[in-house]
């Protein structure tokens, strides 16, 4: 019985009479056909397990491939996800300003302003203004007060009140002499 040799057998020398690697023998098949038989010297593992070992490197290489991938499209998704939430606060803040902004529009809204933040007040009204609402009489000087006339609370306007309350409130400081 003789075997084919084609191209898949490479190993046969020149002479092609010998393989040109360790001796081998064949064992018959059932079919005629012939397979090689390895010296017991050396020891394969079966193929279930090489393929489990090929299985396993082959994990380890796709998750060295992936991971890093992966981690940059995650953190990628949860910046952008950051930004939209963003985004949609500001569109909030947006929607809050125009409305203040359309509010201003309104003549009405602007003189109710300018009554309650300046104490403006239309030509013949008469202004109030409480001080203190627990009845007590602050006009009386207390201790460390510098004392309170007449013509600061006068018919000034409120800039004008500022004004002497920060003079009034330099008076009671002593002189300092420069050197």
């Amino acid at each position: 019985m003789s075997t084919a040799r084609g191209p898949r057998d490479r190993r046969t020398s020149r002479a092609g009479s010998r393989p040109a690697g360790p001796a081998r023998r064949t064992a018959a098949r059932p079919g005629g056909r012939t397979r090689p038989v390895v010296a017991p010297s050396v020891r394969q593992a079966p193929v279930h397990v090489r393929r489990l070992i090929t299985l396993g490197v082959l994990l380890v290489l796709m998750t060295l491939v992936v991971a890093p991938a992966l981690s940059g499209f995650l953190r990628q998704r949860a910046d952008i996800s950051a930004l939209r939430q963003e985004i949609e606060t500001e569109q909030q803040e947006i929607t809050a300003l125009e409305g203040e902004l359309e509010r201003w529009q309104d003549e009405d809204y602007v003189e109710q302003q300018a009554r309650e933040r300046l104490r403006f007040v239309k030509e013949g009204e008469t202004t109030f203004t409480v001080i203190d609402d627990t009845g007590s009489d602050y006009t009386e000087t207390l201790p460390g007060m510098a004392p309170v006339s007449d013509d600061v609370i006068a018919d000034s306007p409120w800039y004008g009140q500022v004004w002497e309350s920060v003079k009034i409130a330099n008076e009671g400081l002593p002189e300092t002499t420069e050197p």
